[in-house]
């Protein structure tokens, strides 16, 4: 089921219009579908100030008074309404309406319709007194996010940047340092640019969520790695939950955003939730599971584009996150369980290894046959709309692919199935890079002193990311540096510091096209069309071996330089 996004200007009107008009917009708000309050307008300027309110309650005084249905809506509107600046907490809201309450004898049913705006008086939202008394209503929360890698950061300065206050949490006191100085520890587009507009004002870097860091809602986006055996470590997990469950209190929702194995949330989180605050879920505290599935490199994007997914422990649960979300993005789609959100995430990366993983088959049947899979691949999906093949790339890697897919087969044979597809797809990856370092290797087997050269090391180039995790050209490199004499690595957009811990040399394009035997390029950053390739491989040695996995160059180009042997996928 999708809930549809509170869309305000349905209920904004411009000041020139007639009362008549205003009434008749009145009667046009269904506000099943708007999710709206009926019976009210909101007056605003062409700069979307607020200049006043109109209820069919002063519609109806106005005309009693000696207004006409021609006269301006301005003639009878409310200029001077009971109006809130936020963002504020629930309990701020709650204190203000009682004092209005209070000093002028207001009964709360007057307060139905709750008009909140920024300090310029333009309006950020309407509330009803009964969503907030209800606590039904979060969008003056405090937000607190466990994880501030790339999916918890990206969420954590989104929000902020929606006006939530965000309290950022990270038990690794670097990553924490460098986000404080507004330097954002990894590479995401715009990252650094919504950091700079948050910090120390709607979001903060935080150590524990003690005192005034306590908040109300919790976003676990932490790592679940593999362990040696191939199965996801939950350990980050279950600290996760306990620096939580410390501080939880009655009224909060916990909401995880992890890859996990379908069952987690139920039978691992809650339970130390539970233990650990003494509370329990689905009466003293809400628990759902919204799975992340934005991209590298357009996270910030998709977060605000992306249908949302939520599976709730409760329709409470469900229905607090919901809420939240429908501030993030367009649409927000209830699933039946927490175990249901779960293998949501799960289907998409799975479904797209083994997806990615036939176009890398064909690509090694090609290979035997002496095919070029590209054209291959662009006949069969030419004007033929069943048909959508990826092209192939050196294995498919990233640490999402590289091991959603197995938790995808740990949750099946929880339920005694063995999936063989995505067991075999998983496979093919290791294929492929066996089958680019063998074509490597037997190029410079012969020659002494050979130098490679790798083009790209994040695990992909489009979007830039510099996330290295799962590359497979680090796998690349184990597999060829016993009989490559030198590895030079270039990636425009990686962690230099992050690189040299793994040994890894890097060098400039100049650097590394020098006397090269060999020049791999192992992913399709956009930087790397800029080069001048031709100029470059004048300077490698004669032969030299071009392996393009990606196709980023033109083969034809390519192919006709003297001592060039090309190849691709």
């Amino acid at each position: 089921m999708a809930l549809v996004y509170k869309d305000l200007s349905k209920i904004c009107v411009n000041p020139s219009l007639t009362i008549g008009a205003v009434l008749s917009f009145l009667a046009s708000n269904k506000t099943s579908q708007t999710l709206l309050p009926a019976g009210i307008a909101l007056v605003v300027g062409p700069d979307k100030k607020l200049l006043g309110i109109a209820t069919d309650g002063d519609i109806r005084r106005g005309l009693s008074e000696g207004a006409s249905l021609g006269d301006s809506i301005t003639k009878i509107m409310n200029s001077n309404p009971f109006l809130i600046e936020g963002p504020l907490s629930n309990n701020e809201i709650l204190l203000l309406i009682a004092n209005k309450i209070k000093k002028e004898n207001w009964h709360k049913d007057r307060l139905n319709k709750i008009v909140v705006v920024d300090k310029d008086r333009r309006v950020m939202d309407l509330v009803s007194f009964y969503d907030l008394w209800q606590k039904s209503d979060n969008r003056f929360k405090q937000i607190g996010v466990v994880g501030l890698g790339y999916v918890g950061l990206t969420l954590a300065l989104t929000l902020a940047d929606l006006g939530f206050k965000v309290k950022g949490y990270d038990n690794n006191l670097d990553v924490i340092k460098k986000i404080k100085s507004g330097k954002p520890h990894f590479f995401e587009k715009g990252l650094k640019e919504i950091l700079s507009n948050n910090l120390n004002n709607n979001f903060d870097a935080v150590t524990d969520f003690l005192g005034a860091n306590n908040c109300d809602i919790y976003f676990i986006a932490v790592g679940t790695p593999l362990a040696q055996n191939k199965k996801p470590s939950l350990d980050h997990l279950k600290s996760a939950s306990e620096t939580i469950g410390k501080v939880l209190k009655s009224g909060d929702t916990v909401i995880l955003r992890s890859t996990v194995p379908v069952g987690t949330t139920r039978g691992f989180v809650i339970p130390i939730l539970e233990k650990t605050s003494g509370l329990k879920s689905g009466e003293d505290f809400f628990v759902a599971f919204a799975p992340e599935r934005t991209v590298e490199g357009k996270a910030l994007e998709e977060l605000r584009k992306l249908p949302q997914i939520v599976g709730g422990l409760n329709w409470a649960s469900a229905d607090i996150t919901a809420n939240i979300f429908n501030h993030l993005t367009h649409s927000v789609v209830l699933v039946d369980s927490l175990e249901e959100a779960e293998m949501v995430k799960l289907v998409n990366n799975t479904y797209r290894d083994v997806v990615f993983s036939f176009a890398n088959e064909l690509s090694l049947i090609c290979n035997k046959w002496g095919m070029n899979t590209r054209r291959v691949i662009e006949a069969a999906n030419n004007g033929y709309e069943r048909s959508n093949v990826p092209m192939p790339s050196p294995g498919v890697g990233g640490v999402c692919l590289e091991k959603d897919p197995l938790i995808f087969i740990e949750s099946a044979k929880k339920k005694k199935y063995q999936p063989l597809l995505a067991r075999d797809s998983r496979k093919i990856s290791d294929l492929m890079i066996n089958f680019v370092a063998g074509e490597i290797n037997k190029f410079i087997k012969d020659k002494k002193d050979s130098k490679v050269f790798i083009m790209g090391l994040a695990f992909k180039g489009r979007p830039v990311t510099s996330d290295i995790r799962g590359s497979t050209s680090i796998s690349l490199i184990e597999k060829i540096k016993n009989s490559a004499k030198s590895v030079l690595v270039y990636d425009p957009a990686v962690n230099l510091d992050e690189v040299k811990k793994l040994g890894i040399k890097m060098a400039s394009p100049l650097e590394g096209f020098k006397k090269a035997d060999v020049v791999v390029v192992m992913n399709n950053n956009l930087d790397f069309e800029k080069l001048d390739i031709k100029k470059l491989l004048k300077t490698s040695n004669n032969p030299v071996f071009v392996f393009d996995t990606w196709a980023v160059f033109n083969q034809n180009d390519l192919s006709k330089l003297e001592g060039v042997i090309y190849k691709h996928l």
